[in-house]
This record gives C-alpha cells, structure tokens and sequence, in this order.
C-alpha cells in the first residue's frame, strides 16, 4: 500500500469514517477507501446485510464472520484488493525490509496493543494501520479507526507514534498490502442473507458455561446492531432511514445493552435472565420484513423447480428418503434418519458431479446443508456463477 508518511495526516484527518457503525475490521478498511476512493465510499460496506453464522475457532458459533471474508467483501463492495500478505512478529519487524513511511493494513491481538483498553485484558483480533519509523529507533505510527465504548474506557479513532519496545509487544501479526481497484461508478448491489439461526440459538442455550456464552453472544449482537445502522444508511443513500426502520434499529441497540447486563450478571453469579435467546430470534425475523431482499442480491431469483427436484432426488438417493416429502416446506434433513456428516459430504460430491458444479466453499455450512431451500439455494447460486 503506498501510502507516505505525509499522506498518515490525511488519513486522520478522514473523520467521515462512520467508525461507531463498524466493526474493528472494517474500520481501518474504510480508512482506506475513503482515503483512495472518496468521502463516503466506506458506506458501501452497508451493501450486505447478513444473519450467516459461523462454526467459531473454539466450540461455540459466532456471526463474526472470518477475515478473509471482510478482505473480500472490502475487494467487493470498497474495490480495495490485498496485493501481497505476510506474517511475522513485532520482535522480527525492525528486521524486516520496510520503507521508511510506508504503511501496511495489520491484523493482531487487541491484547498486546498499548493503544487500546483491550491491552492485558482481552484477545481478539484487530486491525490497524502500521507505519514504518523513518530511523531504526524512532517511535512507529499506528493509525486506528476504531470507536467503541468498553468496561475499561473508550477506544477512539486517532494515530499513534508506538515505541519500538511497544511494537515488540506485538505477537503474530498478519501484515496486508492494501491497493486500490477502479471504484466502480454505480454504487454495489444488495446482499440480503436471511438465513436459518435455529442452530446456532441451539448451540448457545446448550452450552454448560453460561458466562462464556453470553459472553459471545453480547459481541455478536454488537456485531448486528452495528451491520444494521450501516445497512440502514445505505440503503437510504446516506439520509434519515425512515419511521419504521428508526425503530426497528432502536430494538436492536435496546437488545445489545439487554445481552450485556444478561452476561455481566451472569459473570457476577446471579441468575440468567430468562428469554435473551428468544428475543434475538424475534428480531432477526423482523429483519426480514424492515429488510427485504430485493431482486437481484445475493440470494437472487428462486431456484426453479425442476432444480430443485433434481436436488432433492440426489438427496434423497443418499439418505434412502422420498423426494417427493424432501421439498415440502420445513424439513429438516438433520433429522432423517441416516444424515451423518458422512453423508452430508455424500450428498455435496453427488450434487457437484450430477450437476456439473462447484458449490462455493463459503457456502458449505450448517445452516445451508440440513435444509433443501439452503441446499437449493446455493447450488442454484453456483449453477448462475457457473
């Protein structure tokens, strides 16, 4: 990414950035798309709108979605592509070949970042712009957009010169470097993901350590109450998103404060408050309406029906079922007799070789393998790319 140390004041200066509807990976994203593009380009992240969970790296779900997602949502929606990637330490990085003032798009833990309220007291990852000293000992120079309250204090957007011995603080960093694409002239279509969110509600009722998952739950619901002002503003250009659509947002913050004092009473040993879980289901389903997905997103026209029976013929081949009873409305594939993990494989190698596609990996979760509409759905997805 060529951007000079005379340019890291205008990075700064870029205070359009609505940083507060962001989460701490696209903030410094947008950073750079307004500073390459334009004021304003940033609220192009606010194309997509999803309620798509994810496994999570331990063992429970989460709808932060993967960073190599966002980088390529960031190429989509923000035409900023990552060039090159490396990995490395903050120990290893004044040994590194940096030019003096060039910045790169990092990702670390916000644990052992001096700048945040997270340092020595929580993991997770962050972005930040990093800029190389122009002298092996002077101070380096962060650049972060970030803006969220926390339990110990604000994090707000701003730049930082880190000591060299700060720096070295640094674990594992994903260095990223950042161009920018032509930005196309008409702003990206709509992305609308309503997806099914009974398993992961499932999951998290299950689970034995009732603080660790209120725990994520309060980030997730962090995560959509932001995805949803932003889509909200995008859709209306910028400008007041209307009546109906102010009170929806509003539930959505007002559910984002009720997951936080379920979790911090939990983490003080009172009880949990009951209906937390059917609450976030009630407002992902009114999603849909406040929502909808236009023509033309990224769940597009309905399968057409004789995909769909081919489908459901591969199906049922594979787990001895009638296709007939496979696509009336509400099955659950996960609760036919004979559906293993071993069979879900069977049935995504079939439907690949009969149909001559090739499912998208992302595609390839929970939610989209137990049901026919999630199976119809992204195979038809696969058949138009194709």
């Amino acid at each position: 990414m060529h951007v000079t140390r005379e340019t890291a004041h205008r990075i700064e200066a870029i205070s359009g950035v609505r940083a507060g509807l962001l989460d701490c990976v696209q903030s410094n994203l947008a950073v750079l798309a307004d500073h390459f593009h334009g004021a304003d380009v940033h609220l192009r992240l606010g194309s997509k709108l999803s309620s798509r969970w994810y496994p999570g790296a331990d063992d429970l779900p989460t709808f932060d979605p993967p960073l190599e997602e966002e980088l390529a949502e960031a190429e989509r929606a923000l035409a900023l592509t990552v060039r090159a990637r490396t990995t490395t330490t903050g120990a290893r990085l004044a040994r590194e070949a940096w030019t003096p003032g060039e910045a790169r798009y990092a990702v670390a833990d916000a644990h052992e970042m001096t700048w945040l309220p997270y340092f020595r007291r929580a993991h997770m990852d962050h972005s930040f712009l990093l800029m190389a000293p122009e002298a092996p000992d002077a101070p380096w120079t962060v650049v972060d957009a970030y803006d969220n309250a926390t339990q110990w204090g604000a994090a707000k957007p701003g730049t930082w010169a880190v000591a060299p011995d700060d720096v070295a603080l640094l674990g594992r960093i994903d260095l990223h470097d950042v161009e920018p694409l032509p930005v196309p002239g008409t702003r990206p279509a709509f992305r609308v993901e309503h997806e099914p969110v009974d398993d992961y509600i499932g999951a998290l009722a299950r689970h034995g350590d009732r603080e660790r998952a209120l725990h994520r739950l309060t980030g997730d619901t962090w995560l959509l109450a932001r995805s949803r002002r932003l889509h909200a503003l995008f859709r209306a250009g910028g400008a007041d998103p209307g009546e109906e659509t102010s009170r929806h947002l509003e539930q959505w913050d007002r559910f984002a404060t009720q997951t936080y004092v379920a979790y911090r009473r939990v983490a003080r040993g009172r009880s949990e408050p009951a209906g937390t879980l059917d609450r976030l289901a009630e407002l992902l389903e009114a999603d849909r309406q406040v929502f909808p997905t236009p023509a033309g997103s990224a769940e597009g026209p309905k399968p057409p029906e004789e995909l769909r029976g081919r489908i459901a013929a591969v199906v049922g081949r594979v787990l001895g079922a009638d296709p007939a009873a496979l696509l009336t409305p509400d099955v659950d594939l996960a609760a036919l007799p004979g559906y293993t993990s071993f069979r879900v494989i069977d049935i995504i190698d079939r439907l690949e070789a009969e149909l001559a596609v090739e499912l998208d990996s992302d595609d390839l979760v929970p939610e989209n393998l137990r049901s026919m509409d999630g199976l119809c759905r992204i195979v038809h997805r696969a058949t138009r790319s194709h």
